[in-house]
């Protein structure tokens, strides 16, 4: 007998045992429609500038509604400095189309201009984003360099045709890299794990899906084609037009509903890999996204704007940030009042530096 109580030991492993928080999203769709139709009215009558206050009012409400361990994070942008960068962005596009309404080659010449500085544009974004986010009033910060941004969106995109496609795991690879890797919460890093050899993996499947999608579409439209010809020639009675008409259409749909599986299929993996090799401090991350279950959500969100016109896209934006969130969950080995107690704010003059006024929306 030791003489320790067993009532200690127990306290001992319960505290040793990672803790597991799930964010939550706890937003509506009834509540975003009526943000929704006020951003979109206002930006329509102000011809596009009241966008920047659309874009901060929209972050804003799903920041508030995302919470984690009962706390909310939170969007603090200033609209004055996205519509600096959205003016910018608006004199590009106008210079575009009266240089292709001039020359169709000065056109030209402002599409390479603006594929030459995107990547520093991403760079000064992702800047943006992350310093105007804050969790328990700890902001983010992005530490990506500039150079790392021009060799994943200026570089590597110009190898793909000369690698006939095949680089395309590797750059998104990459652009997942400087995304998960750069982020810090105050002094605390992230750490991304992850091997472009898993990516190659995904797109491997989903491109075999992808595949396997067209061949069934081009056989099912090989076969019936000669057989509606067949009968409309001998017995023209006997086959409606909308037979002609209908056919095809199921088959391309079919093909949609498998190029929207091997899209949630490419989504739902590489989300839920990012996110298991990715750290903060000793803070890891666990995405449980289920292929499925993505596919009913975008194919019915897809029927449900359809049939309304529009009027349910917040509906089903708000449905599908729910699900994502859900999904995810943050483990730590200690409370995370514990962690973000020992998280100190970054008080450099770097935060000064990233409240640059570009914010675009990048696909990652």
């Amino acid at each position: 007998m030791t003489g320790e109580s067993p009532f200690l030991a127990k306290d001992v492993l319960s505290e040793s045992r990672p803790q597991h928080y799930k964010t939550k999203f706890t937003g509506s769709g009834g509540e975003y429609l009526r943000i929704w139709i006020v951003n979109m009215f206002l930006t329509i009558l102000t011809l596009g500038i009241y966008a920047a206050w659309a874009k901060v009012r929209t972050r804003q409400y799903f920041y508030a509604h995302t919470k984690l361990a009962g706390q909310s994070f939170e969007y603090m942008a200033n609209p004055f400095a996205l519509l600096r960068g959205n003016l910018i962005i608006g004199g590009g596009l106008f210079l575009y189309f009266f240089a292709e309404i001039y020359n169709p080659v000065y056109s030209g010449l402002v599409v390479a201009a603006f594929y030459f500085i995107l990547p520093f544009l991403i760079y000064k974004s992702l800047r943006f984003f992350a310093h105007n986010s804050a969790f328990r009033n700890i902001r983010f910060h992005f530490l990506g360099s500039l150079r790392e941004s021009y060799k994943t969106y200026f570089l590597l995109p110009l190898l793909i045709p000369l690698t006939l496609g095949l680089i395309v795991p590797y750059w998104v690879f990459c652009r997942k890299k400087y995304f998960f890797d750069n982020f810090s919460f105050g002094t605390t890093t992230n750490s991304f794990q992850g091997r472009p050899r898993s990516f190659y993996k995904v797109y491997a499947l989903g491109s075999l899906m992808f595949f396997l999608a067209a061949v069934l579409a081009g056989l099912g439209l090989y076969i019936t084609f000669p057989l509606i010809k067949s009968a409309s020639t001998s017995d023209p009675g006997t086959v409606s037009r909308a037979a002609t008409f209908m056919i095809p259409l199921f088959m391309y749909l079919i093909f949609l509903v498998f190029f929207a599986f091997a899209q949630q299929y490419i989504y739902a993996r590489l989300t839920n890999y990012c996110w298991g090799q990715t750290s903060l401090g000793n803070v890891r991350f666990q995405s449980t996204l289920q292929v499925r279950r993505l596919l009913w959500i975008k194919l019915t969100n897809i029927l449900a704007i359809l049939l309304s016109l529009g009027l349910l896209i917040p509906w089903a934006k708000v449905r599908r940030v729910r699900y994502i969130f859900d999904n995810l969950t943050v483990i730590t080995a200690e409370t995370l009042d514990d962690f973000t107690a020992k998280v100190e704010p970054e008080v450099s003059a770097f935060g000064e530096a990233a409240t640059d006024f570009f914010d675009i929306e990048i696909g990652l």
